[in-house]
């Protein structure tokens, strides 16, 4: 079982290809070298996933380019964020072990398709490198 342990990175994610109408993962890198991605993308790409010991998930992105200071202090003073490292605290949620897989909370619960979902979702293992957690695929940082 791969080590979860630690901080990851967004390597790939899942977009939609015009060409063939169908979704595909694409590099980080791919996305990055276009010139028409807007700010949310570009942070969303930079986000930080730590997995903990005591079976939370900790989702961490870069201050976005051009804030000041003045504007975080204000922000944390206010109640609406959260710094760690230097880094924006965005999210934190919960992983587990469950019969020999890993399980992520994705906060989510209620039916689809008349069938009952619960929050748990497995997080599947790509390789000893990759793991794809909902529409990203991670790598160790």
């Amino acid at each position: 079982m791969t080590n979860l342990i630690g901080k990851w990175v967004v390597a790939e994610t899942m977009q939609f290809n015009d060409e063939t109408c169908k979704m595909e993962w694409v590099s980080v890198e791919q996305i990055l070298a276009k010139d028409d991605l807007d700010k949310d993308m570009v942070m969303l790409l930079k986000t930080m996933v730590v997995f903990q010991e005591d079976g939370t998930i900790g989702f961490f992105c870069p201050i976005p380019e051009g804030v000041s200071q003045e504007e975080i202090d204000a922000a944390i003073a206010a109640g609406q964020l959260k710094l760690k490292d230097g880094m924006m605290v965005m999210d934190q949620k919960h992983w587990k072990e469950e019969k020999g897989k890993i399980m992520t909370d994705t906060g989510a619960e209620g039916e689809v398709l008349g069938e009952k979902v619960g929050p748990w979702e497995e997080l599947k293992v790509v390789d000893g490198d990759l793991v794809e957690m909902m529409m990203y695929r991670l790598k160790k940082a």
